[in-house]
Order: structure tokens, then C-alpha cells, then sequence
């Protein structure tokens, strides 16, 4: 998996919010195009660094899993 500045903010985002959040919420607190979010979530969620409930316009609950806090902790965040 390749290093990504933007991925690891998006874990540290679900990170914060152990209740999950809508990914259109990530969207506005990171500051990021939606393209960007979306793209990290999908790769996140298929190495199962996360959870990501997409509806059809796109939003959805999205949570940080136990592998995604592994990785964190192994980058040093």
C-alpha cells in the first residue's frame, strides 16, 4: 500500500469520531474534494483499514477499524 498524506487524514479524521461519521461530514472537515474522500475511503475500506456504508449518492456512515488503528500506530500517528 502506498503512503498517502491525504489517507492518513482521513483515518485520523474516523480515528476521532470512534462513532463513525457520514462521509459527506469527512468531506467538510477535511477540506478535500469529494473525489479525494471518496477514493481513500474505498481504498481504506478494501485493505479493511475501514468501514464505509455508501449509499447511492455517495455519502454514508464511514468508521475506522482495528487494523486502521494498527496502521496508525505503525506510521507513528
Amino acid at each position: 500500500m502506498i503512503s498517502s498524506n491525504d489517507r492518513n487524514r482521513v483515518l485520523l479524521s474516523l480515528r476521532d469520531r470512534p462513532e463513525g461519521v457520514d462521509s459527506v461530514g469527512l468531506i467538510e472537515t477535511l477540506c478535500l474534494p469529494r473525489a479525494t474522500v471518496e477514493r481513500h475511503l474505498l481504498s481504506c475500506k478494501d485493505y479493511g483499514l475501514a468501514t464505509w456504508a455508501r449509499d447511492r449518492n455517495g455519502s454514508g456512515l464511514a468508521a475506522i477499524t482495528s487494523w486502521g488503528r494498527d496502521y496508525l500506530v505503525r506510521q507513528g500517528l
